[in-house]
């Protein structure tokens, strides 16, 4: 019997893909970031922006919870990224006391153009591809979103019957 006539078990499978889907090196494609409008970008700026252009405008200490990092940190990297017009501080207009971080045009046009560029060269990668493996790999990925949706639901319904029982 050849190697390829017995199929590999379910743990080998899950080996190989975690392998796969592993072997991108984002730090060899962070020399990138050194070429963005406005000069370098910090992996920390990064978040800021995508986490406002995903969440909205936030207060001050919204976005720190969300980036896991004290207020006074945050200050500073809101400083930093004001100072370069990627996001500006307004105040909220029912509570003059809550400052809200919000992404400038040129915030919002630098996340819009990495998403387009993301697109763009997963287009290209995809376009080398032949007709069966991209099928192959929508498959998969389709599967790998419902396993997700799946893992997040049963998340999310073992967090609230947590929270609702009595300590």
């Amino acid at each position: 019997m050849s190697p390829q006539d017995t199929a590999p078990s379910h743990a080998d499978l899950r080996h190989a893909l975690i392998e796969e889907l592993t072997a991108y090196a984002p730090a060899r494609h962070m020399h990138l970031m050194r070429h963005w409008p406005g000069g370098r970008m910090s992996l920390v700026h990064l978040n800021v922006l995508f986490v406002l252009s995903e969440e909205g405008p936030l207060p001050m200490n919204g976005l720190a919870e969300l980036l896991d990092v004290s207020q006074a940190s945050a200050t500073g990297i809101v400083d930093r990224m004001e100072q370069r017009g990627l996001v500006t501080r307004e105040r909220d207009p029912y509570d003059r006391r809550v400052v809200r971080v919000v992404l400038t045009p040129q915030g919002e046009g630098l996340t819009a153009g990495i998403a387009a560029e993301r697109r763009d060269k997963l287009a290209r990668l995809l376009d080398t591809l032949p007709e069966e493996d991209a099928s192959a790999l929508l498959r998969g990925l389709r599967a790998m979103r419902r396993a997700r949706e799946a893992l997040f639901e049963e998340h999310a319904t073992m967090s609230i019957a947590d929270s609702e029982t009595p300590r």
